[in-house]
């Protein structure tokens, strides 16, 4: 009767293992990854949506042709708003930038005017 393992067993399951630790880390860090990504562009999102209940709010105030509110380097905004029968039309690029991703959200939108 035998008793114990032998050092080939024990050098088997090191690797096996290794092989499956480090798949866990591979997965965690791309997870963490698209986590980031995703947050990223929920932020777009909400500055997006910000700017439109903006805009929505001021009617048809066309005199700001371009702007760029958000003095951040992460996130940069240019809108353009120009005349439409009935209404103000509405143009944005927003771009973020973040550690390791670049987005940009292009919007169209209208405003009607009272």
């Amino acid at each position: 009767m035998r008793r114990g393992v032998s050092l080939p067993e024990v050098l088997v399951a090191a690797v096996l293992l290794a092989v499956g630790v480090a798949g866990c880390l591979a997965a965690l860090a791309t997870a963490l990854r698209f986590r980031t990504a995703a947050w990223e562009r929920e932020s777009l999102a909400a500055a997006a949506q910000d700017r439109l209940s903006w805009f929505a709010a001021r009617g048809c105030a066309v005199g700001d042709t371009a702007f760029s509110p958000q003095p951040s380097a992460r996130l940069t905004e240019h809108w353009r708003v120009a005349p439409e029968s009935g209404g103000a039309a509405l143009f944005g690029v927003l771009r973020g930038t973040g550690a390791r991703f670049a987005f940009d959200l292009r919007i169209r939108s209208r405003v009607a005017c009272e």
